[in-house]
């Protein structure tokens, strides 16, 4: 496992910020190698987890969505996202943006937000991303996916500004104020 020294930290902030994790054999048979995600909690299967930053992730998956669409998100977590907010607007892009950036920015938002996660943890973002992780095996130096979040125009901060989880950042830093301060600093964890 890559960074297995980030685990248990991992997992005390996400139950301090209200997010279940399971430790045992419920995590094995998700979507990535040792997570899963049954009715909002996530499992984790420590021996056959990939890295530990793959708890964060997932958990930014978790973490855009309004609290009341947590137990219908199981193991594909954007699909289910996506049938739970469509279920209650009865259409599969609503015009409320803490309602629509989850569908429409879900995998950006959650990158975003982990790699904010792990450096308020004062985590190497290397937990998150390691190689194979986000299918960059080849590279050199920092993982693409952090130079896009550190170069300013990656869509997920932009993303999680607008749904007020934090200030807009970077190149989106023109699109608007909000008053909060901005990406990676996160006013909250979590939407209400």
């Amino acid at each position: 496992m890559y960074h297995p020294e980030a685990l248990a930290p991992i997992i005390t902030f996400l139950r301090d910020i209200g997010i279940g994790v399971e430790v045992g054999d419920g995590g094995r048979g998700g979507f990535l190698s040792g997570v899963n995600i049954h009715a909002g909690v996530i499992h984790v299967h420590p021996e056959t987890l990939a890295g530990s930053g793959d708890l964060l992730h997932e958990a930014g998956h978790i973490a855009i969505v309004p609290q009341r669409f947590r137990a219908q998100l199981g193991s594909d977590l954007q699909v289910d996202t996506d049938a739970a907010i469509a279920a209650e607007t009865g259409s599969p892009q609503p015009e409320d943006p803490v309602l629509a950036m989850p569908i429409l920015q879900g995998e950006f938002m959650a990158q975003a937000w982990s790699y904010a996660a792990a450096l308020h943890l004062g985590l190497s973002p290397a937990c998150i991303f390691f190689p194979g992780s986000y299918k960059h095996t080849d590279y050199a130096g920092a993982h693409p996916m952090q130079q896009w979040l550190e170069s300013g125009t990656h869509y997920g901060p932009n993303a999680l500004a607008r749904v007020g989880m934090t200030g807009f950042s970077g190149l989106f830093a023109f699109m608007g104020e909000n008053g909060l301060p901005p990406f990676p600093h996160m006013t909250r964890w979590v939407q209400a």
